[in-house]
């Protein structure tokens, strides 16, 4: 190389490699609560704000300031009586559950399907939105903790690039929630004051994760890379993201907004996504962007799912997203 990578660098950008985490929802109706202030403070990256007593008032505020997207995290498991036996006889005694047979965000089943008894209830699952948009509210009487009726949903959060980020997405029947470039403001100290890049798959060998305080010494390794063709793409891609940022800064520095200044940020521009869905949906996003039953999925896709599969593994939830069944079976 004429010139050292070294020499590009400036003391802001930073390089990180994807991740993938389970989080599990806590129990009753503060764990809907906390849940759904978790995922909304993903989007304006205010994680800083959340306190023991904070998610009740975040969620008052999104239901007034109709922020539905935030309110699909939180989610609501019931059981609710349909019949009871009175004086020998059986009486219809609730009929919400037929809202929720209708309602395409919910998943509900009898158990009579599963046995003979004198009571008849249904197993409801849904989300906190599906709710307050429906006026079903009342219904959190029949609250409970899951059981082998439910169909379990899960939380993830996914560290990636908003190139990833926008094949996930695609997955509409899951809720999603995305750290906002129109909102934030990375030239802030609470946001980082730096931008930060996923590292691609094939660059992973070559460029570590590094911060500004160690990032001249680790990119100087790139001029050590022997094969001139690999070393030429690192440092055009790794010079991409330097100036993308420098652009960045100046567009604020200019009077521009972010929402303005992100036009320059490129697509390997770090993003969290919080994704919420049923077991089945995760069994099929499993199918086609790990097992690519329908081709061969992006490597940097590979390699967020085998992360999310070992966090699931960990948290002993892959197998019951493994046992549904599959749309390609």
């Amino acid at each position: 190389m004429q010139r050292g990578l070294a020499s590009l660098i400036i003391n802001y950008m930073k390089l990180i490699e994807s991740k993938a985490e389970y989080i599990p929802q806590e129990e009753g109706l503060e764990g809907i609560y906390k849940q759904i202030e978790l995922a909304g403070r993903t989007a304006y990256h205010s994680q800083d704000k959340i306190t023991p007593t904070s998610a009740k008032d975040f969620v008052d505020r999104m239901i007034k300031s109709k922020h539905g997207a935030a309110l699909e995290h939180g989610t609501v498991y019931l059981k609710i009586p349909i019949h009871e036996m009175r004086n020998g006889r059986l009486f219809w005694v609730n009929s919400s559950n037929i809202f929720y047979e209708n309602n395409p965000f919910s998943k509900s089943i009898n158990d009579r399907t599963f046995k003979i008894s004198l009571e008849d209830n249904a197993y409801i699952v849904t989300n906190y939105r599906v709710l307050v948009e429906n006026s079903k509210l009342d219904d959190l009487q029949y609250l409970c903790s899951p059981t082998k009726f439910h169909e379990k949903r899960y939380t993830m959060r996914f560290t990636c690039s908003r190139a990833i980020a926008n094949e996930l997405v695609r997955h509409r029947t899951m809720s999603f929630l995305q750290e906002s470039t129109r909102y934030i403001n990375y030239s802030k100290e609470r946001h980082g004051g730096e931008i930060t890049y996923i590292i691609p798959s094939w660059l992973e060998n070559m460029i570590p994760p590094c911060s500004y305080n160690s990032m001249i010494a680790d990119i100087e390794a790139l001029d050590k890379i022997e094969d001139n063709n690999l070393r030429a793409k690192a440092a055009w891609f790794t010079s991409a993201f330097i100036n993308a940022e420098k652009c960045y800064f100046e567009a604020l520095n200019n009077g521009c907004t972010p929402q303005q200044a992100r036009d320059v940020l490129p697509n390997a521009t770090k993003t969290e996504l919080v994704v919420t869905g049923f077991a089945s949906d995760y069994k099929h996003l499993f199918d086609l962007r790990l097992f690519g039953k329908t081709g061969a999925p992006h490597p940097d896709m590979v390699d967020l799912m085998q992360k999310a599969q070992a966090a699931m593994q960990e948290a002993d939830i892959w197998n019951d997203i493994m046992n549904k069944p599959s749309k390609f079976e």
